[in-house]
């Protein structure tokens, strides 16, 4: 007898078939995916910083470099403020002589009396003179190197700063109408400050002649 065959009747049992290779695969790919993420990675580098021995190391030379290069440094502070000073009182000078010249009268320039407590300015009244208290530049037709009250003042100079005392031979110069000075020649010497004196500059000094006309001296002796 012949075997019935039914039209179409096997494709049930092949869609079974292809639903469960298709879900074997899917666990495969899930296997896979889970054995790689349990896959330890490579350790990564660790960041290396200093330790204490090369911190104190660095340290203690950056100390030597600074403590070698602090004096050098002090004394351009130094030297800078001494040729500042310097440069301001030569400049007075000229100023008080051209005024006199100007004006047709005496002109000082005295230093300032930095002890008196008035608060009107007055000249030293010594006839040497330390200048670190600064100086006044002023009208002078009465009483030589006096401000006498209603002297007119032109210029004034305050206490000068980072100063070793400035040394005069005279404590004020007067300037005639002609441009010449009352005095004779004199010299000033601009010492640097007390904190400069582990690796201080030299001492600078000022030269007047008695024309009047001040430089600065190449030594510690005015020609």
């Amino acid at each position: 007898m012949a075997e019935r065959v039914v039209p179409g009747g096997d494709f049930p049992r092949r869609d079974a078939n292809n639903r469960r290779d298709t879900s074997e695969e899917m666990e495969c790919t899930m296997d896979n995916r889970r054995r790689h993420r349990a896959r330890p990675t490579a350790a990564q580098p660790r960041a290396r910083g200093f330790t204490l021995i090369e911190l104190v190391t660095v340290l203690a030379i950056a100390a030597i470099l600074l403590r070698m290069a602090v004096p050098g440094m002090s004394r351009g502070v130094a030297a800078r403020a001494l040729a500042a000073q310097a440069s301001e009182f030569m400049s007075a000078l000229r100023f008080a002589r051209s005024e006199a010249v100007k004006r047709g009268t005496v002109v000082t320039l005295c230093a300032l009396d930095g002890a008196g407590a008035s608060a009107e300015p007055r000249c030293q009244a010594a006839r040497t003179a330390d200048w670190r208290a600064g100086w006044l530049v002023f009208v002078d037709p009465g009483d030589r190197g006096v401000l006498d009250p209603g002297e007119r003042v032109l210029r004034e100079q305050q206490a000068l700063a980072h100063s070793g005392g400035v040394a005069g031979s005279r404590s004020r110069v007067s300037f005639t109408a002609a441009g010449f000075s009352t005095d004779a020649s004199s010299h000033y010497l601009f010492n640097p400050s007390a904190a400069a004196v582990l690796d201080a500059p030299p001492a600078l000094l000022v030269c007047v002649s008695k024309q009047g006309r001040p430089r600065l001296a190449s030594g510690q002796v005015c020609d």
